[in-house]
């Protein structure tokens, strides 16, 4: 029998090397790397004041960096059905202008290398297995190919919210191919 993992979600693995990313240059705590994570899908409330109060604030963190993001998929770069291209596109929002603009260079700087950034993440991805909501391992059955990094063209918003804070935000896309590794008894190979 074959597990719904083995369809593979590449989001898993490439928010977790950007959050490494971020952690390595200290724009997030070591600690935010498990749970509660500072990366949520937008499928999560869209009210960014209780999102950000909710999953920020009330831990105390001093200048906290909030990222929501949301998948774009099923571009299909050559006919060759097993090789996909999908697009993220991440909201970065922070009190401190500073570390919401170090964090996109951050995230440009490591994933604006074509074949270069997709071979960092899967050697990335095969050293640090990625854990579910339940404590298992989640099989690495992607492989990138190429990433890109584009800045949306609204650079930085501001938000005002409710509690009398600004909060900085900005908005970058990350478009990478890749292919799911199946085995051979797979449904979709």
């Amino acid at each position: 029998m074959t597990i719904l993992t083995d369809t593979g979600f590449p989001p898993t693995f490439l928010n977790g090397y950007i959050l490494s990313e971020l952690a390595h240059f200290g724009l997030i705590a070591e600690a935010d790397l498990i749970n509660p994570s500072p990366m949520v899908p937008a499928q999560f409330p869209t009210n960014i004041e209780d999102l950000y109060n909710d999953s920020i604030v009330i831990r105390q963190t001093e200048s906290p960096l909030l990222v929501v993001y949301d998948r774009l998929m099923r571009f299909r770069p050559t006919p060759f059905y097993a090789r996909k291209r999908e697009q993220l596109i991440y909201f970065l929002y922070s009190t401190d202008v500073g570390k919401l603009i170090d964090s996109v260079r951050v995230i440009s700087n490591a994933l604006d290398r074509e074949d270069s950034s997709a071979q960092d993440i899967n050697s990335w991805a095969i050293a640090n297995p990625v854990l579910n909501s339940q404590g298992d391992t989640v099989p690495y059955n992607i492989f990138f190919h190429n990433t890109r990094v584009y800045q949306a063209d609204e650079s930085r918003d501001v938000a005002e919210l409710a509690s009398a804070r600004t909060l900085f935000v900005n908005k970058i896309i990350v478009e990478y191919d890749y292919h799911i590794k199946t085995e051979s008894d797979s449904r979709y190979t």
